[in-house]
């Protein structure tokens, strides 16, 4: 076997690799998307030719090169139609090209859909901290809506007055513990989609964060030029 032919069956195990950690569905890709997107982002230079052999051998789509037990063995055949010598089979031998198959699915793809199940559970168990942080807010505003309604009616004793400002304290400390917890979970997407598959998405969704630092700002400017400040001097 050729050094390039021999490229070519790595790069489809890699491939298989790829589709197993990202597809969960065996009906949730019918098509090449997948695929291509590997493809374009890994090895340009060969994606047509890689194409066009999966027609060529009838492989339809991303989800039958992630759950076909033996999409290697079509492989092989993709291989040997590329290859005109007739050792392949003693080079594949030589190489131990199944047992490197064997080991990247036992192995890498476990290791793989680990650390993904691993990521997706630190990221729910923000999502719920950050849940709970919301439902007890939704209590303080109303203890808080409650003293302030006492006090606007000068009928606000001083004991009442002192848990009123301790609930100020609390509430500062809610807002802060919300925005810490949306930065953590923000760190947790933006690893999990640049890790597993999602990073050209990751790319615009970036692009978004920039979009509300522009809105944030704005709200601030003229926040300050309600209050008659010069949003300039702040």
């Amino acid at each position: 076997m050729s050094s390039e032919q021999f490229d070519l069956f790595l790069i489809l195990l890699r491939l298989k690799s790829y589709l197993v950690s990202l597809i969960d569905n065996p009906t949730a890709a019918e098509d090449y998307s997948y695929t291509e997107e590997f493809l374009e982002r890994k090895y340009p230079e060969r994606k047509e030719e890689i194409l066009e052999l999966l027609v060529n051998y009838n492989i339809q789509s991303d989800a039958e090169i992630a759950f076909n037990e033996k999409i290697h063995y079509k492989f092989r055949d993709m291989v040997r139609g590329r290859e005109k010598a007739s050792g392949l089979t003693n080079i594949l031998e030589k190489f131990h090209i199944d047992n490197i198959e064997n080991t990247v699915r036992e192995k890498a793809f476990e290791e793989l859909k680990s650390a993904r199940e691993q990521k997706l559970k630190e990221i729910v168990s923000v999502l719920l901290q950050l849940a709970r942080v919301w439902t007890q807010r939704s209590g303080l505003e109303e203890n808080v809506d409650n003293f302030l309604l006492l006090e606007e009616e000068d009928v606000i004793r001083p004991e009442e007055e002192k848990e009123l400002g301790k609930l100020d304290s609390d509430t500062m400390i809610s807002y802060k513990t919300i925005s810490k917890l949306t930065e953590l979970y923000l760190e947790q997407l933006i690893e999990y989609y640049f890790r597993f598959g999602g990073d050209i998405e990751l790319s615009g969704f970036i692009k978004e964060l920039d979009e509300f630092k522009e809105i944030v700002k704005a709200k601030y400017n003229e926040l300050f030029k309600k209050s008659g400040l010069d949003p300039q001097k702040i």
